[in-house]
């Protein structure tokens, strides 16, 4: 996965670098108090070295953090894990701890991205501090030649694995009237195999039986736990009550949602699709959406398609609350069309 050129890092904004940039860098790293802290930026530091380095630069993984406009440094994604440095002026600001959030959840967004390491100075306290508030835990120490110390430094190595990334980055979606947020284990399970054993909701699933037995409700929820990328579910609150769960499948990008009946027709499932899918579409850069739903499952047509997505196709599926085969429309929703709808970030 290619990641995008531009981030939003709270008020901050990752771009690409360009040759705009060069004074502003060549300024910045020209300084023994910033290129003392890398390992393969000389000091002296010019133009020159600028130049050469941007021209090999891989492209969507270096970005200049801009604040309000102003460079304020740069951040970069290398195979052998982060790398940033921040204008002295502009430190002790949170830059760097911003920018490395937004450049790691870009980075978990890819279902087949891995595990991530990091390294930095083991006298840098700083940016050890940055890396274990991102969730960064050290693994063991390393010598590496520093070219603007001219000498090998001692380096604390670093590891962050998705599923730490995800318990620390939980998605929470709110709504004028709900939140959005990943189910938790034991604490959803009976109020899931409530909502969900009922057979009207049951029936027009997939998944769901009815009754809904509280192991095979635990295992449904471990199943798709949420893990940065799309393959997840969240449940829905109102009031701080459990009313439903939202999925977004990885296969297809299928999107699915169940209410509890008692919550049905006042226009909370509306509210919690168009939640899910603005954030589909701005989290993960998809192209499109899709949805399968029962020929007979009127509401839910009814629902969709007021939310922008057209039939591509007819087929059959099953439900383990049904007997046998029944008819299915087959649903899709493009990108261009999803950011027209009046959808909640």
């Amino acid at each position: 996965m290619t990641l995008s050129a531009r981030l939003n890092a709270g008020r901050r904004l990752l771009r690409p670098l360009t040759i705009q940039d060069e004074a502003a860098v060549v300024a910045a790293l020209s300084r023994i108090e910033v290129a003392g802290w890398l390992t393969s930026v000389p000091h002296p530091y010019g133009v020159a070295d600028f130049r050469d380095w941007l021209a090999t630069a891989p492209q969507n993984a270096v970005w200049a953090i801009e604040d309000a406009g102003v460079f304020v440094g740069l951040i970069a994604l290398k195979p052998d894990g982060p790398g940033y440095w921040i204008v002295p002026e502009a430190q002790g600001r949170g830059h760097a701890s911003a920018a490395l959030a937004a450049v790691l959840a870009a980075h978990f967004a890819d279902p087949e991205a891995g595990d991530l390491p990091a390294r930095c100075f083991a006298d840098n306290a700083t940016s050890a501090h940055v890396l274990e508030k991102a969730g960064f835990r050290e693994r063991g120490r390393a010598m590496q030649f520093a070219r603007a110390r001219g000498a090998e430094v001692e380096q604390r190595v670093f590891m962050l694995d998705r599923d730490t990334w995800a318990a620390r980055n939980p998605l929470v979606i709110d709504t004028p009237h709900l939140r959005l947020a990943p189910l938790e284990v034991p604490r959803d399970i009976a109020p899931l195999a409530r909502i969900g054993g009922q057979a009207v909701v049951a029936r027009n699933t997939g998944s769901l039986l009815s009754p809904w037995p509280e192991d095979v409700v635990r295992a449904w929820v471990e199943a798709l736990p949420w893990r940065g990328c799309p393959g997840f579910r969240l449940g829905v609150w109102r009031n701080g009550r459990l009313i439903g769960v939202v999925q977004l499948q990885r296969k297809a990008s299928e999107i699915g949602l169940f209410l509890d009946p008692a919550e049905w027709g006042k226009g909370y499932a509306r509210e919690a699709l168009q939640a899910l899918i603005a954030s589909a579409f701005a989290r993960f850069g998809l192209p499109s959406l899709s949805a399968t739903v029962f020929a007979d499952n009127a509401a839910s047509l009814r629902l969709l398609r007021g939310l922008g997505f057209v039939e591509t196709g007819r087929g059959e599926g099953e439900s383990p609350a049904r007997i046998g085969l029944h008819p299915t429309v087959l649903l899709r929703l493009d990108r261009a069309a999803g950011n027209g709808q009046d959808a909640a970030p």
